[in-house]
């Protein structure tokens, strides 16, 4: 197979008249766990490079297996991995509740045995190995847990937008900005729920679900009865209409990003099928995005002014978000937008892709702008009542 594509084991039954691959990867991926195998040992609090390395130290290390469950004290590591030396029985798991890497070195081979494993080139499945299974297995982590493996590099705003073009449009890289929001007044128009509330009439329309229900046309007084009564909400709705246009005066393009959207020069787009892409956010704690990737080939910039997002930034070999969405197969009934973020997202650093990449899990706090280049599949959720505001643009680094 493709080189890092490979993602099922090299091991087969010497029965079979068959060719061996070897993974250029030092380990391979299997969905399931040893039942019968000899334990080395079993570690707590460790990542899943921590226990690469110390397997590939151990002469005597051939696999190690882990529940999909992250520790409780830090979320890229598993409650628990158990080292093994060897493998006799591997039971499968078609619900993502167990992973076992196997060492794809050829010496070991012999410690595993090759008629437990069963090997099927799916492409599918290279491609996207873990189901996406939802459940209610764990709450939804803390905002300190999240900012603890955040590895999202911050810059300040002040950097020329040629600048921000090399270093982080042109090679695509995710990154914080700090401080462009520092002048707004936004910063204080939209500190809180409270200081939002009597900027608009009643009767004005907003797009935005309440409770249970779809995203379509709200009054604002409508909104208002479910911030007051501390029910769900979210609001997620363009700035060009007459009301969102007022908001303009609260805030301005982070200077390094103006003048860089192609589509601004386009005579026909935007155009009253698409808008001008740019987007008020307001939203209570416990409501998210699903997965996606932003539309029409897009960059997007996110400025917060209140509250915390979680954001789950996913590698660019993940290009299809479908597969990330809750699998009825593995699923709890009607799973909800926690039981996502409480079981997909929560694992999803303790996922590998190709190159050995991993998702990132990122806390976006008051006054940090995100940058996400097109490519980049993602979801947010907000972890507390948020308000923020966002603008999708044609960037020169993606053409």
């Amino acid at each position: 197979k493709k080189k890092d594509k490979c993602g099922t084991h090299l091991f087969i039954a010497e029965m079979l008249n068959t060719t061996i691959i070897q993974s250029s990867n030092a380990f391979t991926f299997h969905a399931g766990r040893a039942q019968a195998a000899s334990i080395l040992s079993i570690q707590f609090d460790t990542t899943l490079s921590e226990a690469k390395d110390f397997c590939q130290d151990q002469l005597n290390c051939v696999a190690f297996y882990f529940p999909v469950i992250p520790s409780a004290t830090q979320l890229d590591a598993p409650e628990n991995i158990t080292f093994v030396s060897a493998i006799d029985v591997f039971e499968p798991s078609a619900d993502d509740q167990w992973r076992t890497f196997i060492a794809s070195d050829p010496t070991k081979a012999q410690y595993v045995n090759a008629s437990s494993f069963a090997f099927e080139i799916n492409p599918e499945v290279i491609q996207n190995p873990y189901l996406a299974c939802c459940d209610k297995a764990r709450p939804i982590p803390p905002v300190e847990a999240i900012e603890a493996v955040d590895p999202l590099e911050r810059i300040s705003c002040d950097i020329s937008p040629k600048e921000f073009y090399e270093q982080y449009e042109l090679p695509r890289q995710p990154v914080m900005l700090v401080g462009c929001s520092e002048k707004w007044k936004a910063r204080k128009r939209w500190a809180s729920f409270e200081t939002l509330i009597p900027r608009f009439d009643n009767a004005t329309e907003w797009r935005a679900t309440l409770d249970e229900e779809d995203l379509e046309a709200r009054k604002w007084g409508d909104i208002v009865d479910a911030m007051v009564e501390n029910r769900t909400f979210y609001i997620f709705d363009s700035l060009d209409h007459p009301t969102g246009q007022f908001l303009e005066k609260d805030y301005a393009v982070p200077y390094p990003f103006q003048g860089g959207d192609l589509y601004g020069y386009l005579k026909d787009f935007p155009d009253g099928d698409y808008g001008s892409l740019r987007w008020f956010c307001v939203g209570r704690g416990g409501t998210g995005t699903d997965p996606h990737m932003d539309p029409y080939a897009t960059d997007a910039w996110n400025s917060l002014l209140y509250g915390h997002k979680w954001w789950i930034i996913y590698p660019t070999s993940v290009i299809d978000e479908e597969v990330l969405t809750c699998n009825p197969a593995c699923s709890v009934e009607d799973p909800t937008e926690q039981d996502w973020y409480a079981s997909v997202g929560i694992r999803a650093a303790l996922s590998e892709y190709a190159h050995g990449e991993r998702p990132y899990h990122v806390l976006q706090r008051p006054g940090e702008t995100i940058y996400v280049p097109n490519g980049y599949v993602h979801s947010v959720y907000n972890v507390d009542d948020t308000i923020g505001v966002t603008a999708n643009y044609g960037s020169r680094a993606h053409f």
